[in-house]
Formats: structure tokens, sequence, C-alpha cells
């Protein structure tokens, strides 16, 4: 018997010998699957063949929100075709892959060359690979490099309002108001780091908001936070901090820098919450939506100016292409609900589409 034991323990470790991924099976030979870059998520990879890999999509703790992110890169000796099979586990297929080749754009892959499984816990890509590498992600990506650039386009008061767990900075614009009755508008962006159309549309409705300020038709004060997670930015999370946090989630307790930060520099700048006429936080859902405050949630002078700026949005055509939704949420927690509730202030979820075209959803912003 004791024979057979060593025996039997002897297979079992020769079978997870073999059967353990190699980190460096997917980037030898003639055909390469590179990740772990910035902005990609560490995945672990599997070759399956000499052309064919497998790309387990894993987030950073669980449970989590599905946001299954992917990016890599692939690489190869001549023109060759490749599949790459994305396992999504517990998750399900969420985005349609983007691909950019050498010096073009990004673009949507041709529905064509995915193959979703019934169960929407795989999707085969097919690609055709030449000796320019091809980058794949699950939304283009758009990492610290653009937020350095909009600080060149929007100049101004740039300041670091705190550094991230991992020692990045957080940044803020601050504009103060031309005019003292008109208040503050604090704008949000990028708690979770793949919701990358909420970050177009954050760039769109800034842009139009400093050029309405430059035309004097805006006075009120703008405060722009636009990336308030950069820790998961860079490393490809689905949703959380380098601490394991939900930001979204934090309004109310504060125990995380990056929120901390934002009450900091609202408290720096002496602004109460009588002061602060809108919260605006830009995220990125299934569909286009705007999540609002029900009436009974705010003073009635916030209410009217609600209603005014809805029925303007109503006059410009916008709802037939984005949906204002009422809601009351249970867990009062996200940025909206501690705005409204402990700010008393018109507080805004915008949420832009994962599909819709970019153009739209900068449309839709400004």
């Amino acid at each position: 018997m004791r024979t057979i034991a060593v025996a039997l323990a002897s297979l079992a470790v020769l079978t997870a010998c073999v059967s353990a991924p190699d980190p460096t099976a997917c980037t030898g030979g003639a055909v390469q699957l590179v990740g772990g870059y910035s902005g990609s998520p560490d995945a672990p990879c599997t070759r399956t063949s000499r052309h064919a890999f497998v790309l387990a999509v894993i987030p950073e703790a669980e449970p989590i929100n599905p946001s299954p992110w992917y990016a890599f890169t692939l690489e190869s000796d001549r023109q060759r075709d490749v599949t790459v099979t994305l396992r999504y586990g517990a998750a399900r297929h969420r985005y349609p892959p983007w691909i950019r080749q050498g010096e073009e754009g990004w673009s949507r892959l041709d529905p064509g060359r995915v193959r979703v499984s019934d169960d929407e816990r795989t999707a085969v890509i097919d690609l055709a690979v030449s000796e320019t590498p091809v980058e794949v992600a699950a939304q283009p990506p758009y990492l610290a490099a653009h937020y350095t650039a909009l600080e060149a386009r929007w100049p101004g008061d740039w300041r670091t309002i705190a550094l991230s767990v991992e020692g990045r900075p957080v940044r803020a614009r601050i504009s103060p108001p031309r005019d003292r009755e008109a208040g503050w508008i604090l704008i949000l962006g990028r708690q979770h780091p793949p919701e990358i159309p909420g970050a177009w549309a954050l760039e769109a409705f800034v842009d139009e908001m400093i050029a309405r300020r430059r035309a004097q038709d805006l006075q009120s004060g703008v405060i722009v936070a636009p990336l308030l997670n950069p820790d998961g930015v860079e490393r490809g999370f689905w949703r959380l901090n380098a601490n394991g946090v939900d930001l979204n989630r934090d309004w109310g307790d504060q125990t995380q820098p990056e929120v901390r930060a934002v009450y900091a520099l609202l408290d720096s700048l002496s602004i109460a919450p009588d002061d602060l006429a809108l919260m605006v936080d830009f995220h990125t859902t299934v569909a286009d939506r705007i999540y609002l405050p029900q009436p009974d949630e705010l003073p009635e002078p916030r209410n009217q100016s609600l209603e005014a700026w809805l029925g303007a949005m109503a006059a410009d055509g916008l709802f037939a292409t984005l949906e204002p939704r009422r809601t009351t949420p249970r867990r009062r927690v996200s940025a909206k609900a501690v705005f409204t509730d402990a700010w008393r202030t018109v507080a805004v979820t915008w949420e832009a589409g994962d599909g819709t075209d970019e153009a739209m959803v900068r449309d839709n912003a400004r």
C-alpha cells in the first residue's frame, strides 16, 4: 500500500508540473502574446499551439462588479493567423475587442472575428498578425499620458491634491467662481479603471465648460479631478484601487487617500454645502444614462436648478440617446448619494454606454 501511495503522490506532483502555466510560454517563439505593461493586467496566459493562446481574464479581487478588462499585444515574425481565447471565469463577455496596428488609430475588431460562447464565459478572437505588432484591448486605453495632455490643453491652476496608495499623483484643476453667488461645480472621473467612455464624456464636458467660462457664459467655479484612481488605471484593474477598495463606495467612510483628497480640497477652498451647485461623476455602463437624485432629496431651489438643466437637455433632443433616471440607492455610499445627502446638492452620475460611438459620447456630454 505504501508503494502505491508513493506512486500516486509522484504522479500528482508530475501532473501539477505539467499543468502549471509557464510565465514565459506566451512570450517565446515566432508568435508572442505580451501583457503586463502599463494599463494591461498581468493576466495568466497559456499557449495551446504555436499560434493559439488562452488568456485568463481575472479580476484583482472577488466578488467584484463584472468589468472583465484585458489588454495585450501580439507579435509575429511574419504574417500568421492567430487565435486568442479569453476566459472570463465567473464574469461574462462585456467588451468587444478593439485593435490597433502600427500608426493606425484604435478601431473595433470586425464582430465576425469574435466568437462568444453560449454562456458568455468565453470569447475566441481570430486575428491576422504580421511583423507589425497588433494591440488588443477591451477599450482603447486611456492612460496617464492622456491626462498629462489634458493638463497641457486645459492650462490653469493644477494641483496635486494627494498621492495615491502607490504614490501616484491625484491631480485637480481649480477655477474660482467669477461670481460668488454662482457657486462651484465639482467634476469627478475614473474611479473605475475600465470605464473609458466615461473619460471621453468627462473630457468633452470639461472642454465645453472651459469654453463657456472663456465666453463669460459660465460664472461658477469649477473643480475637475479627472483621474481619481491612477493605481487601478496603471495596473489594469477592473474596479478597485491599490488597497482593494471600490472608491465609489468610500465617500461615506472616507478610508482611502484618493477620496479624502477631494474632501480636503473642498475644505481648503472653504467650500460649504451651500456653495456646491453641482457634482457630476463620470462612469460607464451598458447604456447611456444620467442617474439623478429624487426631488424629495433636495431643497427646492436645487430642484429648480436641476429641472431647468434637464429641460434644456430635453429641448436639445439629448434624451433621444441618453436616458435620465431618478434613483434612490439602498446603500448611500457613492459620490452621488453622499453629495446628495450630506451636501444637499445636485449630484449626478453620468454613465456613457460601453458600446456607444465615441463621437456620440462626446456630443452628448457637450
